[in-house]
């Protein structure tokens, strides 16, 4: 992840990504996964909200899944 090309001005976050990244998830039956994310330095918190939602989002949907976030 440290060799990742990234853009001088990237777009913002996508408001239906933690949604749809959860609901994915959810539907393949797992019951452990590891989330990753590229950083996102040029966002105030750094993307830690965005990231927090996903798994919230995931928990909502797999209360029982165990999620490790790197």
């Amino acid at each position: 992840f440290c060799n990742v090309k990234t853009s001088r001005t990237p777009p913002p976050p996508d408001p239906d990504e933690p949604a749809n990244v959860a609901e994915a998830i959810a539907s393949w039956g797992l019951d452990y996964v590891v989330i990753t994310s590229v950083d996102r330095d040029d966002l105030p918190d750094q993307g830690s909200g965005h990231f927090a939602e996903t798994v919230q989002r995931l928990k909502m949907l797999k209360p029982k899944m165990l999620i490790e976030a790197l």
